[in-house]
């Protein structure tokens, strides 16, 4: 049986910051995961743990003091086709309903109507949140 490739592979990435007195400030630290297509992922941890930062490098927005991060095989280096970072602060506009936001980005795409009613539901329902569309 052939195994398919990772999607996503996070080999020991490090990720550090300068600090103004010259010593760094330790964000990442031996970070390894492996995602696999379908997988579905979450990341859990206080404020100012790295869980942005860790999504940053895989977007290819930011580069890892130490270690790599591999998309379809391919080392990251600068953001990636196929991969995209919603920011948290600009997400979502607020006038608007949960299923009018998650269906924003089908409408651009000038999806036909129906499609985007049937897929905006199930990413709903994936996260969660039916009964909030």
């Amino acid at each position: 049986m052939n195994t398919p490739p990772p999607l996503l592979e996070v080999h020991n990435v490090r990720k550090a910051f300068p600090r103004a007195d010259g010593s760094e400030l330790l964000v990442l630290e031996d970070v390894n995961l492996q995602l696999g297509s379908g997988q579905i992922m979450g990341l859990l941890g206080r404020s100012g743990s790295g869980k942005s930062t860790l999504l940053r490098l895989i977007a290819g927005l930011s580069e890892p003091s130490a270690g790599e991060v591999r998309y379809l095989g391919q080392r990251v280096q600068g953001p990636a086709p196929g991969i995209a970072m919603v920011f948290q602060s600009f997400a979502l506009y607020p006038w608007l309903t949960v299923f009018e936001n998650v269906a924003l980005g089908l409408q651009a795409l000038r999806v036909p109507k129906p499609e985007i009613r049937k897929r905006s539901l199930a990413a709903i329902d994936l996260i969660g949140l039916d009964g909030f569309e």
